[in-house]
């Protein structure tokens, strides 16, 4: 029964899809942690070559046990492992990965994808034999939503818990999904990332382990601790004109009178600030973290929540500093500070063009993406450096951020209806192994990434100076494993191996030095207050209505179309609609969760 009821909420999302063609707001076609950003190039933090060493845990009491490695008392390797290679000698059995690529203009037009460097040399390491199904992004929600109405999903499933029309757990107990705890022996390295690499990476464990008997995705995993790999970026060299530096811009009162002398003195930006259509990235907000809200326009799933001073959970979109926030930015619209197509883009990639021209100011950018766009401006003075949030208050502390774990957006799932479960999940842990992860973290060696004298890593000539003029952060989605879309592991400095390392490390530095003083972290809410299935079934009854009703009003807000002086009435009828039973949903988890229950 819940199976037919799945399926029946499929094909009613694809119809959704369909009908929503005609809306203003174009609907992103995922929610990755950066979706504005994502095709930029990956996160790119300096790391160093291999996983940090992190100071040696107290071994737990290591059971007997027949694996060639040794677990913890729920099972949970405790070790890494490098699988023997390779992993079958069975040619005929084909697995099918489902997943999708932000730059896929630059696979060359002779290969599919499972033509190019790097599956063929996972091929011919593992021997395992993989078809590979590559969506655009954009067609990703209605092929999803038709694969699961004829219960027919892939093997693999890169970012399902996206698309599925329901409860995460409900995927799993309806049988669409296999829960990797219950197979644990068969993805050791995975596991002993999330758990004992960093020991006391709570919001890594957290956002891997539902709890020790459920795992639901094989996450992609930075190598490293904790970084800002991303945040907005300012024109230095046109800063400079005017006799100020990234660092005098504090507050929005800041922002605006550099928006104001760059607008009037620059002739080829006519409009300083960019942002796409979701507005904000998920799980990074540029803008409204200081108004204490999470405002995040996107079409398939509610804004995020948090947890107000009062231990209050709040939505974003529809809480009391969106009054705020909606009054600055539509400010700035009617200024024309801020580009007005802004809804046309999916995320900042998009706008590249436009970047390169000379026509933007200020935007998203990953660190390794910054000395990228410097060089790839028409303008030889091209400055971008890293620029902080905007504050209310040269003092204030921000209480909503960025979670702090490993995880990236990128996921995958196992489906039941399986070629091979477990030659599935041996493929995929080799990407975290010893072994493995290298493989995919640099691709094969000598084309994009290879090894100097002293057997450090670096670019290659090829990938710095492109013939085709691919940049490097295209032919790092290529040729290296996606951190937003697969799962997988690597650390994120792939494209600071070169000369412009040293431009991403200091805004890295930054971007994480700033946060450091002015976040508190007080206002997220936690990883671990997960819904129930009950709860996420009580919640979706109403969440429909009420992200269409958010997504054509808060836009009609920005833009001037709706005047906020009915902003009271907009919140009245989101309650009316459920988002008052929503919240109390979420309220109840999250009391719950504090209680320890």
């Amino acid at each position: 029964m819940k199976k037919t009821l799945a399926i029946i909420l499929a094909v009613v999302f694809v119809l959704a899809l369909f009908a929503a063609c005609g809306n203003t707001t174009p609907a992103p076609t995922q929610a990755p942690t950066n979706p504005t950003d994502a095709p930029t190039t990956p996160d790119t933090p300096d790391t160093p070559d291999t996983p940090d060493t992190p100071d040696t845990p107290d071994t737990p009491d290591t059971p007997d046990n027949q694996l060639p490695f040794a677990v913890d008392e729920v099972g949970v390797a405790t070790e890494p492992y490098d699988w023997p290679l390779p992993l079958t000698e069975d040619s005929d059995t084909v697995l099918t990965y489902w997943l999708t690529n932000y730059n896929m203009q630059y696979i060359p037009p002779d290969k599919t994808y499972g033509e190019t460097e790097l599956p063929v040399e996972v091929k011919n390491r593992t021997g395992v034999n993989v078809e590979y199904i590559l969506l655009p992004p954009q067609s990703r929600a209605e092929n999803f939503g038709i694969l699961l109405a004829a219960d027919d999903l892939c093997d693999m499933m890169c970012n399902s818990s996206m698309y599925y029309p329901g409860a995460i757990l409900s995927m799993f107990e309806d049988g669409y999904a296999e829960n990797i705890a219950d197979h644990k022996e068969l993805m050791p390295n995975y596991l002993y990332q999330a758990k004992y690499q960093y020991p006391d990476d709570i919001a890594t464990k957290e956002a891997i382990f539902y709890d020790d008997t459920f795992v639901p995705f094989a996450t992609f995993l930075s190598t490293n601790r904790y970084q800002y790999n991303m945040g907005y970026c300012i024109r230095q060299d046109w800063l400079d004109k005017f006799g100020l530096k990234a660092e005098d811009i504090v507050t929005w009162d800041d922002l605006e009178e550099a928006f104001k002398l760059i607008k009037s003195g620059i002739d080829t930006c006519e409009f300083p600030m960019w942002v796409a259509g979701t507005l904000e990235s998920t799980g990074y907000g540029q803008f409204n973290t200081s108004f204490d809200t999470t405002a995040q326009i996107v079409s398939i799933s509610l804004p995020p929540v948090f947890v107000d001073g009062n231990g209050k959970v709040q939505m974003g979109c529809c809480a009391e500093g969106d009054r705020g926030l909606l009054e600055k930015l539509n400010s700035f619209y009617k200024q024309g500070l801020m580009n007005p197509d802004w809804q046309s883009y999916i995320y900042a990639a998009l706008f590249s063009a436009r970047t390169y021209g000379n026509e933007v100011a200020y935007q998203t950018m990953s660190a390794g993406s910054i000395g990228e766009a410097d060089s790839y401006s028409s303008d030889p003075n091209c400055n971008w450096v890293a620029i902080q949030k905007p504050l209310q208050t040269a003092d204030q502390i921000l209480h909503i951020g960025n979670s702090e774990g490993r995880t990236s957006a990128g996921s995958l799932s196992f489906s039941c209806k399986n070629h091979d479960l477990e030659l599935c999940m041996k493929w995929v842990d080799y990407h975290y192994s010893p072994e493995g992860w290298p493989l995919f973290a640099y691709g094969p060696e000598g084309l994009v990434c290879e090894k100097d004298a002293n057997g450090n890593w670096k670019n290659t000539d090829w990938a710095l100076n492109n013939p085709d003029q691919i940049p490097l952060s295209g032919l790092i989605s290529v040729y290296t494993v996606g951190s937003l879309v697969e799962a997988g592991m690597a650390p994120y400095n792939v494209a600071m191996l070169n000369p412009n390392g040293e431009v991403a490390e200091a805004a890295i530095q930054s971007w994480t030095s700033w946060m450091g003083q002015h976040y508190d972290k007080a206002g997220n809410y936690p990883t671990g207050a997960r819904l129930t299935v009950e709860q996420n079934e009580e919640i979706g009854k109403y969440q429909g209505d009420v992200i269409t009703y958010i997504v054509e009003n808060y836009s009609a807000f920005l833009v001037g179309n709706k005047p906020l002086s009915e902003f009271d009435a907009y919140i009245n009828q989101l309650n009316n609609m459920g988002l008052s039973d929503i919240l109390a949903v979420y309220q109840e988890r999250y009391d719950d969760y504090l209680a320890g229950k």
